[in-house]
């Protein structure tokens, strides 16, 4: 990422120099600007979000984790949690040894695989899980107070938009080649 001048004060966002695109080749300046600007928000959100879990020895990923498990009628498999999370293998197998180690999850024989295991939500973590609800929840709605609920479903379009374009481009790797 390439630096700026203008860090964002509150409520304005962070812009490039006025001559980004003249002083590097290719570069899009509302691009750059775009992409900085979901950076920061992603980190500040995850930050707030991350010192909520803290207390319950969570993180917005271990709780992401678990709530995929709670809207489940049955376990799932490491893959299909990766799959869901949007992380590697690796990162689920690092999740779910923390949150056995919390007693959170437990890994289960397949029924008809002895080679899979799937993963379960203990009734330790659905009890965490319900313990964090009601000051979670409220909180997500106050992060997101400073947006109408109009504002809420464009932004909602639109990142859904972006996502489907990124996850397009990460499933043909010769695409991004095509496009630069």
């Amino acid at each position: 990422m390439q630096s700026h001048d203008h860090q964002a004060a509150e409520g304005t966002p962070i812009r490039v120099e006025p001559d980004h695109a003249a002083r590097y080749p290719g570069a899009d300046r509302l691009a750059t600007e775009c992409v900085i600007n979901l950076i920061r928000a992603e980190s500040l959100l995850a930050a707030e979000l991350n010192n909520r879990f803290r207390p319950l020895g969570l993180t917005g990923s271990t709780f992401n984790l678990l709530m995929i498990l709670d809207g489940e009628a049955e376990p799932l498999s490491p893959h299909e949690i990766g799959e869901r999370l949007l992380v590697t293998r690796g990162t689920v197998t690092g999740l779910l040894d923390t949150l056995q180690r919390q007693g959170l999850v437990e890994r289960v024989p397949h029924p008809s695989d002895r080679r899979m295991l799937l993963i379960e939500l203990t009734d330790k973590g659905r009890t965490v899980l319900r313990e964090t609800w009601p000051a979670h929840f409220p909180a997500q709605a106050e992060m997101l107070s400073v947006l109408s609920d109009t504002e809420k479903e464009t932004l909602v379009r639109l990142l859904g938009k972006l996502e489907a374009h990124l996850e397009d481009r990460a499933r043909d790797p010769g695409r991004r080649d095509r496009d630069q």
